[in-house]
């Protein structure tokens, strides 16, 4: 039945629209042809029709399951509003190589990991068939070979790998060296961009990258600490500056996901306290006058005035927005935007619309943001993976 009045209002419907086009423009040729008797004549018609459709309509439309109140609860989502900072802790999967060197041996200079095709940038996961995770596993796996050959899976650009890797003995320091450089952590300080009554959180709008490879760290787990902003280094051309500040002892929370749109994860505790905002749907977002959320010194997060000057509706990205700071405390204080503010939420017309993402080295007032929508989406997967698990 409910199949049936779809398809009815659907032949309505475009009835309407052919008829409705007639009126206006002559049918297609020319408004001289349509007399004022055929236009009374088919504006009787357009009124039945309309009739017609709102009957068609009604009932689907009343039921309780796509009622107006109905839509309006599932579609406008409110979440607490973060700009407050915190402590960012992210162990790898695995050990990352951040470099390579030479090693003295006899006189000349040898890379054991040139030469067995190690790479920088390269993620190494396992040594003769053993997981590791820390640098400490991986150079006692390397002491205990003695220079014997081993075989070394690495990951590069997310396909793996196995190599054949021989330390080689240092004259210098008396025992065997791989020339390796690695790591298997990092940790900062970020704005988070909002959290749920779940819990689940986003933050950064922006992965988590090496600092020296520049490659996304790959996560095998994480947590969050509460965080202390003490001060800033502004940014000026050319230049970006950053917040500076101390992670507190502490677990606030585990960290899920670390990728090209943000650090997602869950809080143990809900602050209940926080200002909640509804979050805007990307079409809602306009050009013009907004505001960040953020701290940029100790104590409670501020609003300082932006600019929304282009949106990209179409990029799945996180430059969906091209941001300007106006706010002359804000530019006085950092000169704009700095490293540890990404995450900063922006409101527009009292709703959530996005995150401050990345800055413009030639002019730190500006920057690019994302969408809060594409943000929540992925919040939601996670928490509900998290959930089923």
């Amino acid at each position: 039945m409910m199949g049936k009045r779809l398809l009815k209002s659907v032949f309505t419907i475009f009835s309407f629209l052919f008829l409705l086009s007639f009126v206006v423009n002559g049918g297609g040729f020319s408004n001289a042809i349509a007399s004022n008797s055929i236009k009374n004549d088919i504006r009787d018609k357009l009124t039945r029709i309309s009739d017609n459709l709102i009957e068609n309509f009604s009932d689907d439309y009343n039921s309780p399951t796509n009622s107006s109140s109905a839509k309006t609860e599932k579609n406008t989502e409110y979440v607490y509003i973060g700009g407050f900072p915190i402590g960012i802790k992210l162990y790898c999967d695995g050990v990352i190589v951040v470099d390579t060197q030479n090693v003295e041996t006899s006189g000349v200079y040898e890379n054991p990991a040139q030469k067995a095709g190690i790479m920088k940038g390269d993620v190494i996961k396992s040594i003769d068939g053993k997981k590791v995770t820390t640098n400490s596993e991986v150079s006692e796996l390397i002491e205990e070979s003695n220079g014997n050959p081993l075989e070394i899976q690495i990951s590069r650009n997310g396909e793996l790998k196995n190599v054949i890797f021989s330390s080689v003995y240092s004259s210098v320091a008396g025992q065997y060296k791989a020339g390796l450089w690695i790591r298997d952590s990092s940790a900062g300080i970020g704005t988070v961009t909002f959290f749920t009554d779940e819990g689940e959180f986003a933050s950064l709008g922006h992965a988590v990258c090496d600092i020296d490879t520049g490659k996304v760290l790959p996560l095998s787990g994480g947590e969050t600490t509460d965080a202390l902003i003490t001060g800033c280094n502004k940014g000026k051309s050319g230049t970006a500056g950053e917040l500076c500040g101390v992670l507190e002892s502490g677990v606030t929370g585990e960290i899920m996901l670390n990728e090209k749109i943000g650090v997602y994860g869950v809080f143990n505790k809900v602050d209940t306290e926080r200002e909640k905002y509804p979050l805007a749907s990307k079409s809602e977002v306009k050009p013009g006058a907004a505001q960040i959320v953020t701290t940029v010194e100790n104590g409670e997060p501020k609003k300082y005035n932006i600019e929304i000057e282009r949106i990209d509706y179409i990029s799945g990205e996180n430059k969906n927005m091209v941001i300007k700071v106006v706010d002359s405390e804000l530019i006085n204080k950092t000169g704009g935007i700095i490293q540890g503010m990404s995450g900063s939420p922006i409101i527009q017309d009292g709703k959530l619309v996005g995150a401050v993402t990345h800055v413009f080295l030639n002019d730190p007032t500006g920057g690019y943001g994302i969408f809060a929508e594409t943000m929540l989406l992925k919040a939601d997967d996670l928490y509900q993976q998290k959930m089923a698990s």
